[in-house]
């Protein structure tokens, strides 16, 4: 009898075990979304900077606005590069979590 009470006390332990490992994976997948949708979102932004510079330089060489030319292709560039960066950063972030993932598979 002793013997059924230490499987059933055994099954409660690891069912919340369970319970907390699978929220603890849970809430490192919210974790790992909301840094792609933040970095997707910032990248997108400097995207639309850089088209408003394009279209600023556009209208600069064609003396349809004031401002500085060389400024203009210095933001330019600062946001290409800016844009570089980023997906680097979220490629070799992609590359980490896939390393890891395949790491904890072979455990």
């Amino acid at each position: 009898m002793s013997d059924q009470n230490c499987s059933c006390t055994d099954k409660a332990t690891g069912l919340i075990d369970n319970f907390k490992k699978g929220l603890t994976v849970w809430t490192q997948e919210l974790k790992a979304i909301f840094s792609r949708l933040l970095g997707n979102f910032e990248v997108s932004q400097l995207e639309k900077r850089l088209e408003r510079e394009y279209a600023l330089l556009g209208k600069l060489n064609c003396d349809d606005a004031e401002g500085d030319i060389e400024l203009c292709r210095k933001q330019i560039d600062f946001f290409k590069e800016e844009i570089n960066r980023l997906k680097k950063e979220q490629a070799a972030k992609r590359d980490v979590k896939h390393r890891d993932n395949e790491r904890n598979m072979e455990l």
